[in-house]
């Protein structure tokens, strides 16, 4: 299985890193032969970046309030792509993608017929929402995670929403990437525990914690032909406003201050 990453930089995530090295480290068989670097650049003016936030009124305040106490730790911490993959021995392109409908990404078919042919399936570890015939070129298409159970919460931000709605437990889902926002095929999936936790900063680290082993899972899935249809989908969530923020900074911080006490 030849794998193409799809990257936004010559770093990853540190629990990117982890999945990836359990990948090759659990399957001899899988070997990383491209890599893809995405070179966009938002151009968005001070004008329509203060729009933004006007827009998510509340949680822009609260989420950048937020940041500022709370050291989250884990999430933040980056990988050199070089420690895990011999760059000398991987064909690398970089990539100024087409926006489509002002916020989806397209790699041009040149790009992809530049590595198709020598790849299997894609990883994606950067880009943004992808579109067009990098999801079809490819023998396997394009994996994904997505930090939620897209029969019940997709879209954003991870673990918010089952946290604010005070759930037992969170999903977390390695999918084939379709058009579909959050309704791809699921290659491996998960439910995780997280009744014990006090914090949205603890159920975003327990879920990427939880990921290291899943994307080997999804890869053995496309050998076995098992990528499922999901049963359904569940609600489309996105950035909160109104009253799930002040329950969320309510919580969280006495969450905070339990854990500190």
């Amino acid at each position: 299985m030849d794998v193409a990453l799809l990257l936004n930089g010559p770093r990853v995530r540190d629990w990117q890193a982890a999945a990836l090295a359990y990948l090759l480290d659990a399957d001899d068989d899988v070997e990383v032969t491209a890599i893809v670097y995405n070179e966009y650049e938002n151009d968005a003016t001070a004008l329509e970046t203060l729009r933004r936030a006007v827009e998510l009124r509340e949680w822009a305040a609260v989420a950048t309030l937020n940041n500022l106490l709370v050291e989250t730790g884990r999430e933040r911490g980056y990988v050199d792509i070089d420690t895990l993959v011999d760059r000398d021995a991987v064909r690398e392109l970089s990539v100024h993608p087409t926006i489509v409908d002002g916020w989806k990404q397209r790699i041009p078919a040149e790009t992809v017929d530049e590595f198709c042919d020598d790849v299997d399936v894609a990883i994606r570890f950067g880009f943004g929402f992808l579109v067009g015939p990098v999801l079809s070129e490819l023998d396997h298409g394009v994996l994904s995670y997505h930090h939620g159970d897209l029969t019940e919460y997709r879209g954003q931000p991870m673990g918010f929403w089952e946290f604010v709605h005070g759930r037992q437990t969170a999903g977390i889902t390695v999918q084939q990437l379709t058009e579909t926002l959050d309704g791809g095929g699921v290659a491996a999936s998960k439910t995780v525990d997280i009744c014990d936790l006090r914090t949205w900063e603890a159920v975003k680290r327990r879920l990427l914690e939880e990921s290291e082993d899943m994307l080997a899972t999804a890869v053995q899935s496309l050998r076995d032909g098992t990528v499922r249809e999901p049963d359904h989908l569940g609600d489309l969530y996105t950035l909160p406003k109104g009253r799930p923020v002040l329950t969320f900074a309510v919580k969280n911080a006495w969450g905070h201050f339990l854990e500190g006490a």
